[in-house]
This record gives C-alpha cells, structure tokens and sequence, in this order.
C-alpha cells in the first residue's frame, strides 16, 4: 500500500510540477571585475550571430532595440572615419571588407603588416547542409572544415589559443629585442573582451577596468581558470563594452564607445 502511494506521489510531481527552462545565458562574476558568460551552443547555437552597424553604434542603443539577449563589442574598426577593419560575414555574405578600406591597406603595405592583419583570428560558426553548426576560432585564410560552409565569421584577434603568435597577426613588431610597435595595446593592461570555446559551450569573457589584463594575462586567466579549449581577444581598450539584462558594462564604468561590429545572441 505504502509502495502504491509513493508511486502516485511520484506520477503526481512528474505531471503537475513546474518544467522551468534553462537560461539561454549563464553569467559568473566570480572574481571581481571579471564576467563570464556561458551559452550552450547546441541548443542556442542558431541565436549567435555578428551585427555590423551602418553607423558606430553602442552595445546598449543595439540592445534597446529589443531583438537581442545579449549584445557584445566586436571586431576592430577606423574611429575617425568608421571603417571596419575586421572582416565580417552573416549569413554567408562578407558584410564587413578590411580591403575596402584602402588608407589603411596602404599604410599596412607600407609596414609590411597588411598580410597578417588580414589574416588575423576570427569566430567561426559553421553550417553543414543538415544545418548542424559547429564553432571554431581558426586563422581568417585557414580552411574550412569539410562538409561545412562560413555561415557567420567575425574577425578580431589576437588568437590566444591553440597558439598565441602576435607577431604573425601584426599586434607586435621587433626591433631586435625590442618592441618597435604594438597595436591595440596588446602588451598593456587594458580592459579586455574575449572568446572562448570549450566542448559544446561558448563563453564570452568581460575584463572591465577593475581587473586590466594584457595578452598573456587573458589568455592564462581563460585557459587555467575556465580550462578553454580554444581563445581569441575581440577589441578591447575603450571598446570594451557589453548590455545583458540589467548589466551595462563600458570600459570607464557604464560610458560605452561606439563600435561598428557586435556579437549578440538574439531573442
């Protein structure tokens, strides 16, 4: 009898007890100053996706749009006049060219830079022709995985990990021993926003200006703590900016630059 209770007790709960939903995003603020955030790309890996702006835009304009869950600066772009300097593809178009941007491909040539700034690390989402997605952090001029296509690729850098070469990108020139150049203060503590994948996870990582790292810093802190797999730092400095919810996150506090690209996770 007491056995037939308990099996009603059970059937009971199963029907009528509430299935609650998993957040789409999980957010840690573990260390002071550091945000991380988590998204299942198998279940919400279709949400993900690159914007590219007309105009230099905010984080938080683009996610008082309302169309977005989760809005984050991207690539790297010109301040003065808006140009991209990342390429950018959604939904299979190149909608961002760094080689139209043509002062800039000159003054790369010129340094001898201009090859691997555009082969700089990018984000990849992949699409197969079952529409089975898979990320990737790869080399801009690596090729595809087979039986995959670029659906959506937005391109920063540098790549943190598997390898962490900021010369081959461009970010470092020596001079000898010395550091004759750095681009986007890569050696310097900055805030900083970074990706990383890890099984069939994505994660986003913030470094505000309560916790300023450089290149090294952020890589050991998201390979050590956060054990990821695969790295790259998006822009970083002033543009370090990201709307979640009620979380508005600039570099100076809630002051957010505008930015010409975005990494957001739709609605």
């Amino acid at each position: 009898m007491k056995k037939n209770i308990f099996l009603i007790l059970i059937l009971f709960l199963m029907i009528f007890t509430p299935v609650f939903a998993e957040d789409k995003i999980t957010l840690a603020n573990d260390d002071l100053g550091v945000y991380v955030f988590k998204i299942n790309t198998k279940k919400y890996g279709q949400k993900i996706k690159p914007v590219v702006t007309p105009k230099l835009m905010t984080p938080e304009k683009l996610y008082d749009d309302g169309c977005f869950d989760l809005v984050v600066n991207g690539g790297f772009f010109d301040v003065v006049n808006g140009k991209s300097v990342s390429y950018v593809t959604v939904d299979g178009e190149l909608v961002a060219d760094v080689e139209e941007h043509k002062e800039l491909t000159e003054t790369l040539k010129k340094e001898q830079r201009l090859d691997k700034v555009l082969n700089r690390a990018e984000l990849r989402i992949l699409e197969n022709d079952n529409n089975k997605l898979k990320l990737d952090i790869a080399y801009h001029n690596d090729p595809i995985q087979k039986g995959y296509k670029i659906k959506h690729a937005l391109q920063a850098g540098p790549m943190l990990l598997p390898e962490m070469d900021l010369v081959k990108e461009g970010f470092v020139v020596f001079d000898g021993d010395m550091v004759k150049f750095q681009s986007a203060d890569i050696l310097k503590r900055r805030a900083r926003t970074a990706v990383g994948l890890r099984g069939k996870y994505l994660y986003i990582v913030i470094f505000t200006k309560d916790y300023k790292v450089d290149a090294n810093e952020m890589k050991e802190y998201m390979q050590e703590k956060l054990k990821l797999k695969k790295i790259m730092a998006f822009d970083g400095g002033l543009s370090t900016s990201v709307n979640y919810k009620d979380l508005n996150i600039g570099s100076l506090g809630k002051y957010q630059r505008r930015v010409k690209s975005f990494l957001v996770v739709e609605r």
